[in-house]
């Protein structure tokens, strides 16, 4: 299982769940002030929808272009080491 997250511009994050090749599930979020919590409450749900345990993550991507002092960048960075994957 991997967990992707694709930054398609300032204002809008795509997160994907794939299992190999296959996208088992994808969600558009909008970049604002709660990234964090919305961020969270997203892979959570997806791991919940999916019947999936945490520990089946093999990988997280971040993919697009990210500001490097921007806060989202550093809410993505904190995230990804947070799961350990």
């Amino acid at each position: 299982m991997k967990l992707i997250i694709i930054i398609q511009n300032q204002d809008n994050l795509v997160i994907q769940l794939k299992n190999g090749r296959n996208v088992l599930s994808t969600l558009n979020l909008t970049i604002n002030q709660n990234l964090d919590t919305l961020l969270i409450r997203a892979i959570d749900n997806l791991i919940a929808k999916n019947r999936i345990d945490r520990l089946s993550l093999k990988a997280l991507e971040i993919r697009g272009n990210m500001r490097f002092g921007a806060v989202s960048s550093m809410v993505l960075r904190t995230i990804q080491s947070g799961l350990k994957i």
